[in-house]
């Protein structure tokens, strides 16, 4: 995982929301998180938001692509930390590229 990475808490802060809230959007698949402490917290990377702490939009497409390919959040965390060929970009930096099509192309492959 990149090592920017929010909790719950300080992200309910920085957008303004219910901690409850965050939650609601994570199981939805607006917002990507990796399970920590035996999977009652969760941590979100920083690439999926944009300057202003919105989420990209083609987070919500590639997590519903995960969960349609039977992917649970740490198998699409490990996913996303892949490189595109050797030596390339991670797939996460894929997505912030603008290259939803390809990682989620590359998902449906792999799994």
């Amino acid at each position: 995982m990149p090592t920017d990475s929010f909790t719950t808490s300080w992200l309910a802060a920085r957008l303004g929301a219910d901690p409850a809230r965050i939650e609601v959007r994570r199981r939805g698949g607006e917002l990507f998180a990796v399970p920590i402490q035996g999977g009652r917290e969760h941590l979100y990377p920083a690439w999926q938001f944009d300057p202003q702490g919105n989420p990209l939009p083609a987070v919500e497409r590639v997590v519903n692509a995960a969960r349609a390919a039977g992917m649970d959040d740490s198998a699409l965390n490990d996913f996303l930390q892949r490189r595109a060929g050797t030596g390339g970009p991670r797939m996460w930096e894929l997505i912030r590229a603008g290259r939803a099509d390809f990682v989620v192309d590359s998902l449906r492959s792999a799994a």
